[in-house]
């Protein structure tokens, strides 16, 4: 469970813990295990997580902020910012990798269609590979790409 530590209804630290509640008050002896009502005479408060919402990691960054007291419960709140030229350079070559990689990978696993004794349609699947090998050149490439089925 996070904690927000929030004197005034203020967001002074988070996240907090029941550690650092103790540790920050070490002649208080606290119950092993403390109610909310407990923490919240501390001004420490449990905060619901929230998922993040939809956005679009190759063009943007999603951090988690300072939670936000809404009806009486702090909860998780998230801050969705352009990325810069770099941060997406960076993840569109490394979504190129990965997508190489798994081009690869399938290429490797049928490279026995195309021994001349395989029991396969030879043709179907040498037109399969072809088609593995020209994802890169596909429009959404990265980002979008679409397999192929293998037949």
């Amino acid at each position: 469970m996070m904690y927000v530590f929030a004197p005034n209804q203020i967001v002074a630290i988070y996240p907090y813990s029941i550690e650092a509640l103790r540790r920050d008050n070490p002649n208080v002896s606290f119950p092993a295990d403390p109610t909310d009502a407990t923490l919240a005479e501390w001004n420490v408060f449990p905060v619901i997580y929230k998922s993040p919402p939809d956005y679009n990691p190759a063009t943007h960054n999603c951090t988690e902020s300072n939670p936000t007291l809404i009806d009486d419960t702090w909860e998780m709140t998230w801050a969705v910012t352009p990325a810069t030229p770099d941060e997406i350079t960076e993840r569109t070559a490394a979504k190129e990798g990965k997508v190489r990689y798994d081009r690869n990978s399938r290429l490797s696993d049928c490279d026995w269609t195309q021994l001349p004794d395989a029991p396969v349609d030879r043709t179907a699947w040498a037109a399969y590979r072809q088609e593995l090998r020209d994802i890169t050149a596909q429009a959404g490439f990265p980002w979008d790409v679409q397999w192929p089925v293998a037949p």
